[in-house]
């Protein structure tokens, strides 16, 4: 991946917080090959779902550039 951009950056951070609430779940303790794949797929959506759903919200608010 090039740069990302600061929007890319904000967008990845409050998916963390998502991130964390699976781990939760699942379990802090676990080691990443004791995960089962369910496990695994959970996490991927997370990601997958929440870093979407930010950067729909951010471009939704900000500024056109031209």
């Amino acid at each position: 991946m090039q740069g990302m951009t600061e929007e890319e950056r904000v967008a990845i951070a409050l998916v963390m917080k998502r991130l964390g609430q699976t781990m939760d779940r699942i379990g802090w303790d676990k080691r990443l090959r004791d995960l089962t794949a369910a496990d695994v797929t959970a996490l991927i959506e997370e990601v997958l779902e929440g870093y979407g759903a930010e950067m729909s919200r951010i471009a939704a608010t900000a500024e056109v550039p031209f």
